[in-house]
């Protein structure tokens, strides 16, 4: 939904802000994109829910699993609790982190219980991807793999490192939704890790009938290998290839029923294990 609302200050603007969110108080939980005064503004809520016990039961499961395949995968398990700390308030806090370290995050310009409201910058990656030819996906991967690794150079884990969460506008790449913080539960090489597992797995099971099969495996493998280039971190690899060992020993065992799957999430983890793959060979 798009609401406009001249103004012609800022101090104006805030007063729109204000009014907006006041006569949107009882709006549902989720995310909003608004225009007061001829800018666009992200709204954040997530505030009390009906069922709200049952919520965090079913969310402290989901950490618990989550926490136990972490170790069953990675011989690493972080502590549930931790897992169940996300939500605006963390995020927040991240993103006042990142931007005081000149990281490119979304400006927080309200904050109250259950309500963040953050500058709008851009559109996500999948839509430049979608509408770019084949020449155009591989500068745009090579780019979003750069991204990743000068920011896990500079010592940082996103923790949704998905390709939706890579906005881009005014020629700047842009790194939003900072709620889960299943990488800083890990350590870092891990969780940097994970980004790119999660990354690498967005291309993968993207909704993109344009990228045929083999570009898309093309483009899989080129995001893996510019990414190494330019963090050659041999934790963070040595990462990759335990993750490849254990994709591969499930293929192996369940491959040919998963190529007879059409789904794209199925076909991605595929895609995934191929690239991953190319870590146990010497390049």
């Amino acid at each position: 939904m798009s609401v406009a609302i001249e103004t012609n200050s800022e101090q104006s603007l805030n007063i729109a802000l204000a009014t907006w969110l006041a006569a949107h108080a009882h709006d549902p939980n989720g995310v909003e994109i608004i225009t007061l005064g001829g800018q666009k503004f992200v709204v954040k809520r997530r505030g009390p829910k009906p069922f709200d016990g049952l919520i965090y039961a079913f969310r402290f499961m989901r950490s618990f699993t989550l926490s136990l395949l972490c170790w069953l995968v990675w011989g690493q398990r972080p502590a549930t609790r931790t897992l169940l700390q996300n939500g605006l308030t963390e995020e927040a806090r991240r993103l006042q982190l990142l931007r005081a370290a000149g990281c490119h995050v979304p400006k927080i310009l309200h904050q109250e219980p259950g309500v963040l409201v953050l500058e709008f910058v851009g559109e996500d990656l999948p839509h430049y991807l979608r509408t770019s030819d084949p020449a155009g996906r591989i500068v745009w991967i090579k780019r979003v793999a750069s991204d990743l690794a000068s920011f896990h150079l500079a010592g940082f884990v996103h923790g949704g490192a998905q390709l939706r969460n890579l906005m881009f506008d005014d020629n700047k790449l842009t790194r939003i939704d900072f709620e889960e913080n299943i990488g800083e539960a890990l350590a870092l090489p891990l969780g940097q890790a994970y980004d790119f597992y999660q990354m690498l797995s967005s291309l993968a099971g993207m909704r993109a009938d344009e990228i045929s099969a083999s570009e898309r495996q093309a483009l899989c493998n080129q995001m893996l290998h510019e990414y190494l280039l330019q963090n050659p971190d041999v934790a963070v690899k040595q990462h990759l290839k335990n993750m490849a060992m254990v994709f591969t020993w499930l293929v192996r065992i369940v491959g040919p029923i998963l190529r007879l799957i059409p789904g794209k999430d199925v076909q991605g983890f595929l895609y995934v294990t191929n690239t991953l793959g190319l870590t146990l060979t010497d390049e």
